[in-house]
């Protein structure tokens, strides 16, 4: 039995909702990837519009070739989530806007453990940075995922 099935569908629901938030991180199938493919994200904003960022197993060639989008690229240690098969990098370049808090609490509906973890306050701060110097960001974006991910008092 996995661990979602010994839940009460409202307990399921409070847990889903619980993780829905600004630094979670989740495995799912993301069908806007080209090819679609599953991959692990993170949540940048959790309310409409919902932003994700991907996270990416090395930091393309492109993006290498170019440092202020390299310097936007989120260094993620396998050390501290052990869900990773190696160190990786969020891509604070893109804020994905094509998937909706709806489906990702479906897909945890589905499958519970498809949410892995949290951002450590290292990479949150990190994030922070990225995206406050990202050029690829509107100001709108560089706003909401501002309010979303810093540290609430």
């Amino acid at each position: 039995m996995r661990f979602g099935d010994a839940l009460s569908p409202e307990n399921k629901l409070r847990y889903i909702r619980e993780r829905l938030v600004p630094g979670a991180i989740f495995h799912c199938d993301c069908e806007f990837t080209n090819p679609p493919k599953p991959k692990f994200i993170v949540v940048g904003r959790a309310q409409p519009p919902t932003i994700v960022f991907l996270i990416n197993s090395d930091i393309s060639t492109w993006h290498q070739a170019r440092p202020h989008l390299r310097d936007c690229q989120v260094g993620i240690r396998k050390g501290d989530h052990d869900f990773l098969a190696h160190d990786s990098f969020l891509d604070c370049t893109q804020a994905e806007r094509r998937v909706s808090l709806e489906q990702l609490e479906q897909a945890m509906l589905k499958d519970v453990t498809s949410f892995k973890g949290w951002l450590t306050a290292r990479e949150r701060e990190a994030v922070l940075y990225a995206v406050g110097v990202c050029r690829t960001l509107s100001t709108q974006e560089k706003g909401w995922l501002a309010e979303a991910l810093s540290p609430q008092e």
